[in-house]
């Protein structure tokens, strides 16, 4: 099933505490349920014997209209030390009337230490629905050997009932209890180097000559790190080989330079040509054939990252993964304990996002800037940093060069540099930029001198120019109306208790004395309807409203058989879902299957490259979809999930999008760690429309253009929403 993935919400668990199986027979009961499974999305389940099966227990689950949530799921996790070729997970399965859209089954995830999804395998393909007396079925999957969790357990989609007894989870047809313990691969990158605790690099100026030495070098070492057989199998410390080459490259002219690094990776190993040889032919987006001529190398060394290129890469990569939902999952070195004294820590982390946006960014090419210009604009801004704050302050220029709003810095939890230079306090509002203008949206406190519409003019004297001078080069954002929503959260921060705001109120100026409060204090809340928890309600004039962001648990098929008969249906994406809802919502509004997307993929034997994957497609044959208007309302709060869910929605017929622009960042989430303990992500898969146009940066754009004014935030109104429901009634 498209996205269930997604819709289980499993992972983020903490990691599991046995590594065995518990319970596969059901027999140990606990308050009528099966002991040491996790229930959810069904009716009160009961447990049976089954005389065909010598009497085994057997669980049954039910579904119905009235039943919350999308799917039924009994299932465990645990840990796994196993090796081994597959896993398999089997027992017997009986239906009773479910649905045509639904199935039953087993399904299995395998996840890493971190819990991102390597590999998810379900039934759906094998169409167990209807009635279907007791069988014997298998779920099969390739093991990986990074799995160090595994989640199983079965599985209803749809309505009516299924029966499951016997269950047994085997690797290779063993008990995981004969299985082998996973032999683990001693990776020297893995391994403690010399330079662990201190990179021994200190450097407070850079000339001409160094900092293109240190460019070049960010270049050909990334190069490497990606493409060498070698360094690709774990078998090199990438990091302790850059603090070597850091002092002798430094200082030499081009000439010595280049010849210095020839002589390093003629060290490395052995290059066997390769027999699968990378071919770009069909690619989305990849490198030009010998993009490193372009780096201004020595014709020696050019030859030498020639005949890199050429070699055959293994077939697991140590450095860079594809995760199941085919973003790259990293494997780095966090070096937590790192400080800012270190010059050569503070290089690599340039040199590691800039590889890492280089070869595994799908959307590299829309940078404003060439993002080789942006490497030495880093360099030199990383090394002139005279204090924790101005380096991460540079660290956090550079990332916002990326544009991608799921690029954000996130520093250490022990290291206080960026709250201190933002602000540890705020002033308990949420401000919004209306009209291009700082406007008070929210207030979380009912004394405050304050009115929703105050448009901010001054802070304690200074006008608002002077303080967004200091937030703008660090805030990150792909687009216009996501910038100011980033301006928006950080523009009332301060290390004050108070502050004096001017402000100005429908035409008069004022100055009033505002409190703050802390900054990871304060609790925010939703700016449309904050006082309402309903997922779903009927308005006036026979108008449907749903709202993602409180979707969670809800039974859609109940849902939408109340708002079937109603003129039209508004679905509210202002808020980032609180639940996968994309496919299931969605086969109520088609009649028939729409490809809405296609993606663009990494290929892991050539760094550089996305590939076209299949369009994704949403409904299937559905006579009975809703037939009304549907306007999906969308603004800068858009993003990701809500993006891809409204891309979703907007071809469906009668369907208008309604609002602003989105935040245009779009694709999963791929997180990257920075020496120091920081953190940062890009968005890991290109996301298009069928046709190839873009939406990163762009954002979401709507049918019909609604933006909020001043007056009608001021007045209480939801203008967009009004807009929604006067393209219904026309």
């Amino acid at each position: 099933m498209k996205g269930l993935l997604f819709s289980l919400g499993l992972f983020g668990c903490s990691f599991a505490a046995v590594a065995t199986p518990q319970n596969m027979n059901f027999s140990e009961v606990s308050e009528n349920l099966p002991a040491h499974w996790q229930i959810a999305g069904t009716e009160p389940p009961t447990l049976s014997k089954v005389a065909s099966l010598d009497n085994a227990t057997a669980i049954k689950i039910s579904r119905n209209s009235a039943t919350a949530g999308e799917f039924a799921d009994i299932h465990q996790q645990i840990k796994f030390p196993y090796g081994g070729k597959s896993i398999i997970i089997s027992g017997y399965i009986k239906t009773t009337e479910v649905s045509a859209d639904g199935f039953a089954g087993f399904w299995l995830a395998q996840a890493s230490e971190n819990d991102d999804t390597i590999q998810y395998s379900d039934m759906e393909l094998e169409a167990i629905n209807g009635s279907k007396d007791w069988q014997q079925y298998t779920l099969s999957a390739e093991l990986d050997p990074d799995t160090e969790q595994l989640y199983f357990g079965i599985l209803q989609v749809g309505s009516g009932s299924s029966e499951y007894a016997k269950l047994s989870l085997t690797i290779d047809g063993k008990p995981l209890a004969q299985a082998p313990a996973r032999e683990r691969a001693v990776y020297q990158a893995a391994l403690p180097h010399e330079f662990e605790k201190d990179s021994g690099i200190r450097l407070t100026t850079l000339n001409q000559s160094e900092q293109n030495n240190l460019v070049a070098l960010a270049k050909v070492w990334g190069f490497i790190k990606y493409y060498h057989p070698e360094s690709a199998a774990g078998n090199i410390s990438m990091d302790a080989e850059l603090f070597q080459l850091i002092p002798k490259v430094l200082k030499a002219d081009a000439k010595a330079r280049d010849q210095l690094l020839v002589e390093w990776i003629n060290g490395l190993g052995q290059l066997s040509a390769c027999k699968n040889c990378k071919d770009s032919t069909d690619a989305a987006l990849a490198h030009p054939e010998q993009h490193w001529l372009a780096w201004q190398l020595s014709p020696e060394l050019n030859s030498s990252l020639t005949n890199v290129y050429a070699a055959e890469l293994p077939a697991r990569h140590y450095w860079v993964k594809r995760a199941a939902q085919g973003n790259p999952m990293f494997n780095e070195k966090p070096y937590a304990d790192i400080g800012y004294l270190d010059s050569g820590y503070r290089l690599l982390s340039v040199f590691r996002l800039w590889n890492i946006i280089h070869y595994y960014s799908p959307y590299r090419d829309l940078t404003e800037q060439p993002w080789q210009q942006m490497l030495d604009t880093a360099v030199a801004d990383v090394i002139a940093a005279t204090d924790d704050t101005q380096y991460q302050v540079a660290l956090m220029k550079f990332i916002s060069a990326i544009h991608d709003t799921h690029t954000q810095f996130w520093p250490n939890r022990k290291n206080t540099a960026i709250a201190d230079y933002l602000g540890r306090n705020i002033v308990p509002v949420e401000v919004r930029y209306v009209e291009d203008k700082p406007v008070i949206g929210l207030l979380y406190q009912p004394d405050l001198p304050l009115q929703v519409g105050d448009i901010i003019t001054h802070i304690d004297g200074k006008n608002i120019a002077e303080r967004l001078a200091k937030i703008k080069p660090i805030a990150a954002a792909s687009n216009g109306p996501t910038l100011q929503r980033q301006w928006a959260d950080s523009l009332l921060r301060n290390n004050k208790q108070q502050l004096t705001l001017g402000i100005n109120r429908v035409g008069k100026s004022l100055n009033v004395e505002v409190p703050l409060i802390e900054y990871d204090s304060l609790k925010r809340q939703t700016l449309y309807n904050p006082a309402s928890d309903d997922a779903y309600e009927q308005l006036p004039d026979n108008i449907g409203y749903i709202r993602l962001d409180k979707i969670k648990g809800v039974n859609l098929k109940q849902m939408m058989q109340q708002l079937n008969d109603t003129k039209g249906l508004i679905i509210d994406i202002r808020e980032y879902p609180s639940e996968f809802v994309l496919f299931t919502l969605g086969s109520y509004l088609y009649p028939n299957p729409y490809p809405f997307a296609k993606y663009t993929v990494m290929q892991a034997d050539n760094p550089g490259q996305f590939n076209w994957d299949d369009p994704i497609i949403v409904g299937n044959d559905n006579p009975d979809y809703y037939t009304g208007k549907i306007t999906i309302l969308i603004n800068e709060q858009t993003q990701s999930m809500a993006e891809y869910t409204t891309m979703a929605f907007r071809g469906a017929p009668k369907a208008k999008v309604i609002g602003s622009t989105t935040a245009g960042a779009d694709g999963n989430f791929s997180g990257i760690v920075l020496p120091g303990g920081h953190w940062t992500a890009i968005s890991g898969i290109g996301v298009f429309y069928p046709d190839g146009t873009p939406t990163q940066r762009i954002g979401i754009v709507p049918d019909i253009e609604v933006k909020p004014t001043i007056a009608g935030i001021a007045a209480g109104r939801d203008e967009q929403l009004e807009r929604a429901i006067e393209y219904i009634k026309q």
